[in-house]
């Protein structure tokens, strides 16, 4: 065997010991820091109700200001996936505005992640129906899709402790939201 052959069967080796480390050991990091910077944080948690409710940073349509979930750890959170084209998600909006309004600052949080349209879209939706909870944008549909949304409105009620507690798929309005609410622990007056 000539030594040209031998050198390149070496570096040949050489090359697929790296690429494996590469694969194994840097390619996970380097995903796992993409999927934070386009809104999950931890990709090993799954949405399911009675499981930890997976973090996820987005940002708000206009200012740019970043919101985590987490942020709102300590007060139960209300998470709705929607967009301004759909139908049911214009119907619930209004009354998550009214409890907003009415109990929202000391009671629960209404967090409302809008998949994949423009500032200027969400914006107007906002100005629009006078919605004034905190809104973020999920333009690459990740957060969304690590929650199994495959519909909107969907709906997440998680507790002050950051468990998903009820979800629901479709428009929230009347008993379902009372439902969520309880179920997030809610407490009765703010429910109401």
């Amino acid at each position: 065997m000539s030594r040209t052959v031998r050198y390149s069967i070496v570096a040949s080796i050489v090359l697929v010991v790296g690429g494996i480390f590469v694969w194994r050991d840097v390619l996970p990091r380097y995903t796992q820091r993409g999927a934070a910077e386009l809104g999950v944080l931890d990709t090993s948690v799954r949405p399911v109700v009675g499981g930890k409710a997976p973090d996820f940073v987005l940002k708000e349509p206009g200012t740019g200001k970043l919101v985590k979930l987490s942020d709102f750890r300590g007060k139960p959170v209300v998470l709705n996936f929607w967009a301004t084209w759909c139908g049911p998600c214009r119907q619930e909006m209004p009354e998550f505005q009214e409890t907003h309004e009415r109990r929202g600052a000391t009671d629960v949080t209404f967090l409302a992640v809008n998949f994949r349209e423009s500032d200027d879209a969400v914006l107007f939706f906002q100005k629009q129906l006078g919605l004034t909870f905190p809104v973020v944008l999920d333009r690459q549909g990740s957060v969304a899709q690590h929650y199994g949304v495959d519909g909107f409105p969907a709906t997440f009620f998680i507790d002050r402790d950051g468990i998903v507690r009820a979800k629901n798929l479709g428009p929230v309005l009347g008993p379902v939201l009372l439902e969520g609410l309880r179920a997030a622990g809610v407490p009765e007056a703010a429910a109401r």
